[in-house]
C-alpha cells in the first residue's frame, strides 16, 4: 500500500479498520528501556495503590511518581508507534485508530466503574477500599449519589469510580485528541504545537476548570496534564532526531540529566529537616502537589524519568536480563495491568479484613509482592486478553 492511501471502510462501523492497520509492531521497533521503565511505573503504582503501610510503599512513594512517568512514556510511545502509523497509512487511518483506541479505553473504563459499583453491594467485599480514597480529606465516597439515574450518570461519565482508576478518563480523553497533534506535527510545527501546550498549561493552572465530566479531573486536571502527554508526543514523533541530536553530545546530556536529578531529589528529600515541618509542608503544596503540577515537580519528575530512562539504555542488556522477567510484562501490558490491579486491590482489601484488619509492615510488604506476582500470572497466562485492553 502506498504511503497515504486509504482503503474504503465498512460503514456499519465509522470506527473499523483492516487488521493489517491494528497489528502490534514487530520487537524490533521497540524500546526495551522504555518498556523497563513503564513496568517500573506500574509496580510503583500496583504498590501505592493497595494503601498498606509498609517499606515497599515508603520506598516506592518517596520520589518517583507513577503517574507522571505513565503520562509522559505513554504519549513518547504513542508519538513513535502513530507517528510512523501517521506517516505510512495517512492522517485518516490514524486518526480512526486512536479514536477506536480511545472508544476502547472508554467502553473498558465504563464496565470497571459499573463492575466496583456492583461490588459495593455485596457486604463482605471491602469495597470501600476502593471507593473512598485515603488521600481525600474529608473521606467521600466515589459512589455517593442521589438516586439510580444519577448514580448510572456518574458511571457512564467516569465521574464515578474507584480512586486507583482515576486518572483513565484523562487517557481516554488525550487518546482521543492526539490526531490533532500528530497532524500539526506532520506539518513540521512542533514549536507551534509546544507553545500552545504551555499556553493550556498555564492557562489550567490559573483558572482550575474542570474540562471533563470525570473524576479525573479533580487530580489529573486535563488542561494541566496534557502537557506531559503532549511533550511525549512531540518527543516521540522527532524520537530519531532527538537521538541524533543526544548521540553527539552524549557526555554532556548525561552529566547535566544526572546532575540535575541528584539534586532536585537530595533537596525533595533533605526538605523536611532544613526547612522544618510546617514551612517544608507550605512549599510542598505549592509546588509539589500532584494536582496543580507545578513547574519544580515536573522538572523533578522530569529529570528522575530521564535519568533512570538513560540508565536502563546504557545497561539495557543487563536490565532486561534482570529485572525484564518482571518489569516488561506489566509495561507492555500497561492498560490491562492498571484495569486488572482494581480487582486484585479489592480482593486484597477483602481479605485483610477477614484476616482482622492491620497486619505487619512487613506483612504488607509480601501481600503488595503477592499482588504484583498474581498480576504477572494474569498476564502471562492471557486471562481476558480477549476483552480488557492492552
Amino acid at each position: 500500500m502506498s504511503a497515504g492511501s486509504v482503503r474504503a471502510l465498512p460503514q456499519q462501523d465509522p470506527l473499523y479498520l483492516p487488521p493489517e492497520w491494528t497489528a502490534t509492531p514487530p520487537a524490533p521497533d521497540r524500546d526495551v528501556a522504555l518498556d523497563l521503565l513503564r513496568g517500573l511505573a506500574m509496580a510503583i503504582l500496583v504498590v501505592n495503590h493497595t494503601a498498606l503501610e509498609s517499606p515497599l510503599r515508603d520506598a516506592t512513594g518517596a520520589l518517583l511518581s507513577a503517574a507522571e512517568v505513565l503520562v509522559m512514556v505513554s504519549g513518547v510511545v504513542a508519538g513513535m508507534v502513530f507517528g510512523r502509523r501517521w506517516l505510512r497509512h495517512g492522517g485518516r487511518a490514524t486518526s480512526l485508530m486512536l479514536l477506536r483506541r480511545a472508544r476502547k479505553l472508554y467502553v473498558a473504563s465504563v464496565a470497571v466503574v459499573a463492575l466496583v459499583g456492583a461490588a459495593t453491594l455485596v457486604p463482605w467485599l471491602a469495597s470501600d477500599a476502593l471507593t473512598v480514597s485515603p488521600n481525600v480529606v474529608p473521606a467521600v465516597d466515589a459512589y455517593a449519589y442521589d438516586g439510580t439515574l444519577r448514580t448510572l450518570l456518574a458511571i457512564v461519565t467516569l465521574e464515578a469510580g474507584p480512586w486507583q482508576f482515576t486518572i483513565m478518563g484523562f487517557f481516554v480523553a488525550v487518546l482521543a485528541l492526539a490526531p490533532a497533534v500528530l497532524w500539526a506535527l506532520d506539518r513540521g510545527w512542533w514549536l507551534p504545537v509546544v507553545v500552545a501546550s504551555c499556553a493550556v498549561y498555564l492557562l489550567g493552572r490559573a483558572w482550575a476548570v474542570d474540562v471533563l465530566p470525570a473524576q479525573s479531573e479533580r487530580p489529573f486536571p486535563l488542561m494541566v496534564w496534557q502537557l506531559l502527554f503532549v511533550g511525549g508526543l512531540v518527543l516521540g514523533w522527532h524520537r530519531d532526531r532527538v537521538a541524533a541530536w543526544v548521540s553527539g553530545r552524549r557526555r554532556a546530556v548525561v552529566a547535566t540529566v544526572a546532575a540535575l536529578a541528584v539534586v532536585l531529589a537530595a533537596a525533595r528529600l533533605s526538605g523536611p529537616s532544613i526547612w522544618g515541618g510546617d514551612a517544608w509542608a507550605g512549599f510542598e503544596a505549592a509546588h509539589l502537589d500532584k494536582g496543580t503540577l507545578d513547574v519544580l515537580r515536573i522538572g523533578l519528575m522530569v529529570a528522575l524519568t530521564a535519568a533512570l530512562y538513560l540508565a536502563l539504555r546504557r545497561c539495557a542488556e543487563r536490565a532486561e536480563r534482570l529485572l525484564g522477567p518482571v518489569l516488561l510484562p506489566l509495561g507492555r501490558n500497561s492498560f490491562y495491568v492498571f484495569i486488572m490491579h482494581v480487582f486484585v486491590c479489592l480482593a486484597l482489601a477483602s481479605a485483610v479484613v477477614a484476616l482482622g484488619g492491620a497486619l505487619s509492615p512487613a506483612a504488607n510488604a509480601a501481600l503488595q509482592l503477592g499482588c504484583l506476582a498474581l498480576l504477572l500470572v494474569l498476564v502471562r497466562r492471557r486471562v481476558l486478553f480477549r476483552w480488557v485492553p492492552r
